[in-house]
């Protein structure tokens, strides 16, 4: 008997911990465990995540930043396991390829729901997931060479140049040439990738697994993206192909837990070009399909999928370009038939929650000089293992 069953036989609740409650994606976890009849609590190192400001969780638990000092983050994740005993914890955003290095040194009784680590850690490469990826169901991978010096990089406008470890499509150089990167800033250290351009409708998918087994799965579109990558609206779609391919993933693996994945699809044929071994704003089109039963088991229950979109992202951050393009009507129509990620009826968010969290992207951003798609990650991003990190700046963002 596992230590989860064993504290849910005498428990008719668990009690959940979500890390990473800087991402919209930790609401949608909370209130699924919330109305599974569960306590809830919320970690990361920000001072005003979304998540701090959900009703109905237990509370938020501030952590040190993982980046500048792992054994610290280690500790203090083991506390705080033990101290609120811990049954089921749940990463959702960029933190888990740290908690994948903490993990061996923590000692407490909790399941943690998330791949093995050099799995993990293989499909976070731009490079190693395609070869995991490449001819499972109907789905192919575009031809991918690794570059590791600016001498490698091909001459050829018919590619793309992304580093190995990347993510929100930043940094992609879309008609590469040997002068577009510097020693400095392509090495064996900071290997990129040249890959073949694939033009086309991009399709995201997310996929909840339990050992290898698809628990559940949902495609979508992105759209009204940042960086022409970072969606902050989602329509449901479907292409049986993404489901096949989803399940063969996980049988292939015998993945556990949450991951993501970006197609093209070019002249009617399926591209997979990275895999994300994480949570993404998939989840936001399953939340109310979703629950997580007494024992740990997640259960999933099929119905209709609504588009969703990010709070007031679409007029925010499009409404004025729109205009220009004469767009805003669609923009208008979009925004009024889509649900609101941030909102839930019965655990709401505080009024403040949303303003409070982008105040102190921007804080960050100016703080740190950076771009504000940028400032929402950078202190949990893992570039590869050879790559120097810079004392963590979230010691200093407290604001």
């Amino acid at each position: 008997m596992d230590a989860l069953t064993e504290t849910t036989q005498s428990n008719q609740f668990m009690v959940v911990l979500i890390t990473g409650a800087r991402a919209p994606v930790a609401l949608d976890w909370a209130r699924i465990a919330i109305k599974s009849g569960h306590q809830v609590w919320l970690a990361d190192n920000l001072r005003w995540p979304l998540g701090r400001y959900l009703q109905g969780v237990q509370g938020y638990l501030r952590l040190p930043p993982p980046k500048g000092d792992l054994s610290a983050y280690a500790h203090a994740l083991e506390h705080l396991l033990r101290k609120h005993k811990v049954d089921l914890l749940i990463p959702t955003c960029e933190e888990i390829f740290y908690l994948a290095q903490a993990r061996p040194h923590v000692q407490a009784d909790a399941h943690w729901f998330m791949p093995e680590t050099e799995l993990l850690f293989r499909l976070h490469s731009k490079l190693d997931s395609l070869s995991i990826m490449h001819g499972l169901g109907e789905v192919q991978a575009p031809e991918t060479h690794l570059r590791c010096s600016p001498d490698e990089i091909e001459n050829n406008p018919d590619t793309i140049l992304k580093p190995v470890y990347s993510r929100f499509g930043r940094q992609v150089i879309r008609s590469p040439h040997q002068a577009a990167l510097t020693p400095s800033q392509i090495s064996a250290a900071r290997p990129w990738v040249q890959q073949r351009k694939i033009v086309g409708q991009a399709i995201c998918n997310y996929a909840l697994f339990d050992q290898g087994k698809l628990i559940a799965h949902q495609a979508y579109l992105p759209e009204y993206c940042f960086n022409q990558a970072a969606a902050s609206y989602f329509e449901p779609y479907t292409d049986p192909r993404l489901e096949e391919f989803a399940r063969q993933f996980g049988q292939s693996t015998g993945y556990h837990g949450q991951a993501a994945f970006d197609f093209i699809e070019e002249d009617g044929r399926l591209y997979v070009l990275e895999c994300n071994p994480r949570a993404t704003s998939g989840l936001h089109l399953l939340r109310q399909t979703l629950r997580i039963d007494e024992q740990g088991r997640f259960a999933y229950t099929p119905g209709p999928a609504q588009p969703f979109r990010i709070g007031a992202t679409l007029p925010l951050f499009f409404g004025a370009p729109s205009l220009l393009q004469g767009k805003f009507g669609r923009l208008l129509h979009d925004y009024r038939r889509a649900q609101d990620a941030l909102a839930d009826e019965q655990t709401p968010l505080l009024q403040r929650a949303q303003w409070l969290a982008l105040t102190e992207m921007f804080y960050r951003s100016a703080r740190f000089r950076r771009p504000l798609t940028d400032a929402s990650t950078f202190d949990i991003e893992w570039d590869g293992p050879d790559v120097n990190v810079d004392a963590d700046p979230a010691q200093d963002a407290s604001c």
